[in-house]
This record gives C-alpha cells, structure tokens and sequence, in this order.
C-alpha cells in the first residue's frame, strides 16, 4: 500500500509555483514607508512606463518630505533639481490624516514623487526631467525623530496609475517591512526550489515502494 507522505507539501509546492509564474503583485515603482526606530524611513524603486502620460508642467527646485493628507498630499525624495510632473490616473488616498508638511534633507538618489497638488487640479507623478521610460528609480529619504503615529500615516497599501503603468505606496509600522519585488520573487524562488525537492523525493520514495 502506498502512502503519500508529501501529499500537503505537493500542494504548496503548486501554488508557490503558480505565485511565481504570475509574477510579482507589487506596481513598477514601489514605495516603502517604514518605522526604525525613532525614525521614519522612505525607499523608491523600480521604473516607470511613461508612454501614454500627460505631462503636466516642470518644476526647477522642489523640497522633499511628506504631506499625509488634505488636497496636497505628498511623497518627494530625490535629490536632482529639476522634474517633469505627468498626470496621475487614479489615486488610492488618504494615506494620512495630517495636512501639516514632514520635511528632510536626509535623502539620496533619483527623484521620484506623487503630489496632489491642489484642490480640483489633477494629481501628479514627478520623475527627473529627461528621464527615460523603463530607466532604474532608486531613492531614500530618512525623517529624523519621527513616527508613522505622529506623522498620522495610515499603515496599509496605495495604489496610483498612470496610463501605462502603477505606482504602489505601502505604509508599515515597527517590526514590520515590505520586501523589494526582487527579494520577494528571491523568496519566492527558493521555495519553488524546496517544493520541487521535496516532490522528487516523494517521486523516488514511490518508486521504492512498489
């Protein structure tokens, strides 16, 4: 008589397997606002699909932070000058409550933002002016001395569009993160591996046993 053994493990090993084969759930460019600590902590990654976006207006100068709520919320961290501001779709908001603006100098790398500007005017995604469709986004930012409770932030899961492509706001709080699409599909990978494993020793296991 055989016995399945594996029998569960066969059935994760499918669905991870399948999780893989969609691909990742996250947008093109993903931000992540974390506590650590006694600080609040920005990243953005990913890229950015600009065709079909209607460009708004650019802007020479902008000033990084965040605004969590009201008409004028916004997420700026970067630090290039100059930056091209395109028209967002739709928009999942609030992610805050606060219309008081959170600024930091502590940021690094390209300038990536969402803003909405104004009442009734359309909200906007700013990139660096000449960026190219598809090109790597990656930036930081640190706000020093801050909480994701003080700062009014609302931990869960945004999502903005533009035409052609998605923009993915995820709030956390301590001892909490959000993986990078990459470390996740990582993950996700190794699993896929120990699921394949584990139904090829139940395969032989079999083949034993008859």
């Amino acid at each position: 008589m055989k016995r399945n053994i594996f029998g569960p493990l066969d059935t994760i090993a499918a669905i991870i397997v399948l999780v893989l084969a969609a691909g990742p759930a996250n947008g093109s460019v993903v931000i992540n606002i974390t506590q650590s600590g006694g600080n609040v902590d920005v990243t953005a990654t990913g890229s950015l699909n600009l065709i079909s976006a209607t460009f708004d207006h650019q802007l020479q100068g902008f000033s990084t932070g965040i605004i969590p709520g009201g008409s004028n919320w916004y997420i700026a961290l970067g630090t290039t000058t100059s930056t091209n501001w395109y028209q967002l779709t739709s928009v999942s908001v609030p992610f805050g409550t606060s219309g008081n603006y959170f600024t930091s100098s502590i940021t690094s790398g390209d300038t990536f933002s969402i803003w909405g500007f104004a009442a009734g005017r359309q909200p906007l995604v700013g990139v660096s002016t000449g960026y190219t469709s598809g090109t790597p986004i990656s930036a930081d930012m640190m706000l020093p001395g801050q909480t994701i409770a003080g700062m009014t932030l609302i931990p869960g899961t945004y999502t903005f569009t533009i035409p052609s492509d998605t923009i993915t706001l995820n709030i956390t709080g301590i001892g909490s993160s959000v993986p990078e699409p990459s470390t996740l599909a990582m993950m996700l990978n190794g699993f896929a591996a120990l699921g394949f494993a584990v139904y090829r020793r139940k395969k032989d296991l079999s083949c034993r046993l008859k």
